[in-house]
């Protein structure tokens, strides 16, 4: 979703409440897909490091290499026109980088080392134009499976991952459905055991990676304008992960995948509902989720999160009750004070958390107290705070937004202020760990 532009009120006696964001904001949605979505890049930063091994760890249970009789044609992806082309015009200046160009005199390996590099250094859009120029190029065979599925893949998640979810969700439909036969084989490797002795039934296997799979049911569900898919798309790949969970011959480490997986959905489903404004189905979905063993803190904090987004804060606050003293934890108690509106309390709160040096979310604390700073009229220092996590080479996309708007707020001059901002992040050393293709949106631009 595209914030909101900011509008400056020509009346000083009311304004209206800015224009921040914080951790219940979609942006930075707390229930977002994590390791399912975002792509998986090599440890390697050199080109020539490659090995392709990241190529074929998105799904360790879906076959490889398929037996002659069974390779399956996949040029319906390779098709040029199932790609958008991609631009850097709502970029700012200083956060372009060239798009490089696909030598396909080249080896194969190469132009997936120069991938992996756009990747380990966080350039998304970049990565996403490269993934789809391999894609439409003679390098690619279009029966080798494993590295189509997982450069197309790449392309949706970095489309996602850089603010082009609608573009991601148009070429998501070349996908069409993923529950048809033609996904389905039975590798002639298990010929033995095609069939179980209980139901005499073909032990069939998907092709598509798991991840590919689950994104693609969201992604659908937008490109074709029906947010109710998205639901059923998540059912039917969760009675697929049932249906593998109570096989009798499923050994311990694949039963634990599998039980993983449809936790995940569990919580995908509560949040779709979410997308679709259908909070009390979401409150519902989300008390009746279970796990499958003791829930951990990180989990814990989501649920509060999406309570508090839903606005049930009584059922929030009660999440925390048998683990008040974890780092989590300690977290709820500003939130539920901005939640209320008691941004004074609020503030004293969140530098009680400063203050605590065993933390490692000073960044996420910072950004947070200077929201409610701002709320309570202390926009100076709301602003110093911002400044001082930017000189500290912090920068995600709720942080960036809000300084945006303090700069809105105390400046006439807000547009050069943004631009330095903007050349101040295009400085910062490369951790890979977010996004450098970020989009003029994230500035207020």
């Amino acid at each position: 979703m595209s914030p909101p532009k900011h509008l400056r009120n020509e009346s000083r006696a009311s304004r209206p409440r800015s224009s921040t964001r914080g951790p219940l904001d979609e942006s930075d949605d707390p229930l977002a897909p994590n390791s399912p979505i975002a792509p998986t890049g090599a440890k390697q930063t050199g080109v020539d490091a490659f090995n392709g091994a990241s190529f074929h760890e998105l799904d360790p249970l879906a076959p490889d290499n398929l037996p002659e009789s069974q390779k399956k044609d996949l040029s319906y992806l390779l098709r040029p026109n199932i790609f958008h082309p991609l631009s850097q015009i709502d970029i700012p200046s200083p956060l372009r980088s060239e798009f490089p160009i696909l030598d396909p005199g080249e080896p194969l390996s190469s132009s997936l080392g120069v991938l992996e590099k756009l990747l380990s250094e966080g350039r998304f859009l970049v990565a996403a134009h490269f993934a789809g120029s391999i894609l439409t190029s003679s390098l690619i065979s279009s029966t080798d499976i494993s590295i189509i599925f997982s450069l197309f893949y790449t392309r949706l998640a970095c489309l996602e991952l850089s603010g082009n979810t609608v573009l991601a969700a148009q070429e998501s439909k070349a996908l069409e459905d993923l529950n048809s036969a033609f996904y389905y084989v039975a590798p002639e490797s298990d010929a033995a055991n095609t069939k179980s002795p209980e139901s005499n039934t073909p032990q069939v296997r998907h092709i598509v990676p798991w991840p590919l799979r689950v994104l693609a049911v969201r992604l659908q569900s937008i490109g074709f304008g029906d947010s109710r898919r998205s639901i059923g798309g998540l059912y039917e790949i969760g009675l697929e992960a049932r249906g593998e969970i109570m096989k009798k011959d499923t050994d311990d480490a694949t039963r634990k995948i599998w039980r993983d997986r449809l936790e995940d959905l569990g919580v995908r489903s509560v949040n779709a509902l979410v997308e679709m404004g259908d909070l009390d189905a979401a409150k519902r979905s989300l008390e009746s989720l279970r796990t499958s063993g003791p829930e951990s803190e990180s989990n814990k904090l989501r649920r509060a999160l999406l309570l508090l987004r839903i606005g049930d804060t009584d059922a929030a606050a009660r999440v925390f009750d048998d683990s008040q003293d974890s780092k989590e934890a300690a977290l709820m108690q500003p939130l539920l004070s901005m939640s209320d509106g008691r941004y004074s309390d609020a503030v004293s709160q969140w530098r009680a958390l400063q203050e605590d040096s065993s933390r490692n979310d000073g960044a996420l604390v910072a950004q947070n107290l200077a929201v409610c700073l701002l709320y309570s009229g202390e926009l100076d220092e709301a602003r110093q705070l911002l400044e001082s996590q930017i000189s500290s080479n912090h920068s995600f996309t709720s942080l960036i937004f809000n300084l945006s708007t303090i700069y809105e707020l105390c400046s006439d001059v807000a547009g050069q202020l943004k631009g330095r901002l903007a050349a101040s992040i295009a400085a910062q050393p490369v951790s890979g760990q977010t996004n450098l293709d970020r989009p003029n949106t994230d500035f207020k631009l």
